[in-house]
């Protein structure tokens, strides 16, 4: 596969994605955020299986951890990292309209490179910075102005950005090296499908019943969502560095306001479209501005 191939791909499921940002919201309607995310991550892993036993027999993900016991660990934080960030996703989503949440789940782009340099002690790149400064301000201008429940879930939004920023640079690491895409999508999607199930058994106690209406929401967004757009992004980022593919998937955020539009009626002010602009510039910076154009870097040093 080329690399524009892959971005292709991942251009794809920031459509999948976005559009799903409506079944995320209307699913919970008669469920509770972590209900309607065991559902949804049920109907993905099943939707995944065939195609990840298929290629098990091929190439067994059981027999590579027998030579290599902490990949087991890293694959694992794919599901652990998966679970926080849709969990903050989907408790924020009953608080903030579908733009906020989709224009401030953008900010892992900044956050990539920001997560990078804290474990592997890479120099963040003087546009990242000013990318950073541009998203605080524009986060500020895209919640300032709404009510304090608005602005917790807004809240929400941003600290599931670093998991998002996490399991974005956890894929990165785990596939250059390692071509078993639709089994490790398999297995993180089971993983949080398990943690859900326990939080939503524990807190909501959901009732078989209370399932029914959300059916259309659970399929949606566990289908197109998790079997189709979480297993493709896999698949493509093995042929993009983490960086590049961050900047493409938070075109996710133009996909999902333009669904809360189309199909909600959401509409948001003029502060918080500006703000949205500024969330959008700050991607744009820091993926296509030149390095040389900002000379500042900030390294990690070891005392």
């Amino acid at each position: 596969m080329t690399r524009n191939q892959a971005h292709l791909i991942l251009i794809l499921v920031t459509i999948l994605w976005g559009f799903t940002f409506v079944a995320q919201k209307t699913g919970m309607e008669t469920l509770g955020p972590m209900s309607f995310t065991a559902a949804r991550y049920f109907v993905g892993s099943i939707g995944i299986l065939p195609i990840a036993f298929l290629e098990y027999k091929k190439n067994s993900f059981i027999t590579l951890i027998k030579s290599d016991k902490f990949l087991a660990l890293k694959v694992f934080g794919l599901g652990l990292f998966m679970f926080c960030g849709i969990s903050l996703q989907q408790i924020a989503l009953q608080y903030t309209n579908i733009a906020n949440a989709a224009f401030l789940t953008a900010l892992y782009v900044p956050a990539v490179p920001f997560m990078s340099w804290i474990v592997s002690q890479n120099p963040i790149k003087g546009k990242i910075w000013l990318a950073l400064v541009i998203s605080v301000f524009g986060s500020w201008m895209l919640s300032g102005s709404g009510t304090l429940l608005s602005q917790w879930g807004d809240l929400l939004i941003i600290a599931s950005v670093f998991f998002w920023a996490g399991h974005i640079l956890l894929i990165d690491n785990l596939t250059k090296n390692i071509n078993m895409p639709f089994q490790f999508s398999l297995i993180q999607s089971f993983i949080c499908f398990i943690l859900a199930l326990c939080f939503s058994s524990a807190l909501e106690m959901p009732q078989l019943i209370d399932f029914a209406p959300a059916i259309p929401e659970i399929i949606i967004a566990g289908f197109f969502s998790v079997t189709l757009g979480f297993s493709l992004q896999i698949v493509g980022q093995r042929y993009s560095d983490p960086t590049t593919s961050a900047f493409i998937l938070s075109l996710e955020s133009i996909f999902g306001a333009l669904a809360g539009w189309l199909l909600l009626s959401q509409i948001i002010g003029a502060s918080s479209l500006f703000g949205c602009a500024l969330i959008f510039f700050a991607v744009i910076i820091a993926d296509v501005l030149p390095d040389h154009w900002i000379s500042v870097r900030i390294i990690w040093r070891k005392d």
